[in-house]
């Protein structure tokens, strides 16, 4: 009787272990980029999944997933364990550790797809003072872009400050989670639109060619979503397929947890003036995207990435990513969607793919994916690529970021947004 129950379980088991042995590692596209299936890997997918999912659950008995001051151990932090108990904790982080390596940024863009006005800020907090400050603005009735005058560079170094604050840009939290300020005064440079299929030399003046003139800048972001915070907030499905299809060594783990940092975002929009010298006030207003990241950061870790943010017509906001990072995850998907609503929904899986998308170092122009969510609901999209500023995050690397504006259509209903790409020679 126990054997006709046990025989037709063993079976598959066998022949499950059987075929692994078997089965050759699955080779990496383009000799670098992991890929899911191959030896072992819907054993790895539960294994991690059900790992994740107890992380979680045992958080979730001990409060440290609630809005509740209190301890947390930023050493744990990541898969499903917060850096701090509450918002308001994690907003007014901005210390270093003593890691050469360690950042603690702010990033915000914004889009006003009536009248073109594109608005960019990001300032990264490095040891020794250094910053890493991106500035670029876009008006309505002027033909060139304002550009930091270092441009295409970021570094900034000698910063005396506690806070997000360089090379004339300041951005200050003044309530936690729900109102930022961006605050711009000094030069910029004119420099000429760059379209998102020129080639590196075709616009000079985004190199730093152009006239300097005065630009004041004053704006307000404010939240219109809840965060999204990916040590928590991202589909555990999805985190264990990122790492069930990488090969695992002790070498994977280790960096895993030594090269982990928190990230979150929340979508809002931004009003303010901006005055340029010769020129009359102008009042701004726009939708987007900030985000908070602190934790190690470096840019030569970084093979390529697709960061993709977009608001709808119908109120949905969108996050789409895909990074190939290959010391920790040669290719990792991440997304979400916010609705109306505020509701979160999670993606569970992603066709938005690095091989296929950047098969050589330029960007596409247009392309498709698809994602799954939690809900079960499919959806398709369609991304056209716009004009792009192209930034240099360390000038002693070969690494560029094409910042890039974008329209996008989910299932029929059209959006704006950006495409974040990041380049290095093959």
């Amino acid at each position: 009787m126990l054997a006709s129950i046990v025989l037709p379980l063993c079976v598959p088991v066998f022949l499950y272990i059987i075929v692994n042995l078997l089965l050759p590692d699955k080779t990496p596209r383009h000799g670098i980029y992991a890929t899911p299936g191959g030896k072992w890997y819907s054993l790895k997918w539960l294994f991690i999944y059900c790992m994740l999912k107890l992380r979680h659950r045992q958080m979730t008995k001990q409060n440290k997933l609630c809005d509740k001051p209190g301890d947390a151990d930023q050493k744990s932090a990541g898969f499903g364990i917060r850096s701090h108990n509450t918002g308001a904790e994690m907003e007014l982080f901005t210390d270093l550790t003593d890691k050469p390596h360690d950042n603690n940024s702010v990033y915000l863009y914004g889009i006003n797809p009536v009248d073109g006005t594109w608005i960019g800020v990001r300032i990264a907090k490095r040891q020794n003072g250094v910053r890493e400050v991106w500035f670029f603005l876009r008006l309505p009735g002027l033909n060139y872009d304002l550009l930091l005058p270092q441009h295409p560079d970021t570094m900034v170094p000698d910063v005396n400050s506690n806070g997000f604050e360089g090379a004339g840009l300041k951005i200050e939290v003044t309530e936690p989670m729900n109102t930022w300020n961006i605050i711009y005064e000094g030069n910029c440079r004119l420099a000429s639109r760059r379209c998102s299929t020129d080639q590196e030399g075709d616009n000079p003046d985004q190199k730093g060619d152009g006239k300097l003139v005065y630009v004041s800048c004053s704006l307000k972001w404010r939240a219109t979503t809840p965060y999204v915070n990916f040590d928590t907030d991202i589909s555990l499905r999805l985190m264990a397929q990122n790492i069930a299809k990488e090969k695992w060594t002790r070498e994977f783990f280790d960096n895993m947890k030594r090269l982990h940092q928190t990230h979150y975002e929340q979508f809002g929009e931004m009003a303010g003036s901006v005055n340029i010298s010769g020129h009359p006030e102008q009042h701004v207003t726009a939708r987007g995207v900030r985000d908070r990241s602190f934790g190690p950061r470096m840019w030569d870790q970084f093979y390529s990435y697709c960061l993709l943010f977009a608001q709808f017509q119908d109120g949905t906001s969108l996050h789409a990513g895909s990074f190939c990072i290959p010391n920790i995850f040669s290719h990792l998907n991440s997304g979400f969607f916010i609705n109306k609503q505020g509701v979160i929904v999670k993606t569970v899986s992603s066709t938005l793919s690095l091989p296929d998308l950047m098969p050589e170092t330029t960007p596409p122009k247009t392309f498709t994916f698809d994602m799954k969510m939690e809900n079960g609901a499919t959806y398709s999209f369609t991304v056209d690529m716009e004009s792009s500023v192209v930034l240099i995050p360390d000038d002693k690397l070969d690494i560029k970021i094409h910042e890039t504006k974008a329209a996008f259509t989910m299932n029929g209903i059209p959006g704006h947004g950006i495409g974040e790409w990041l380049t290095r020679p093959r």
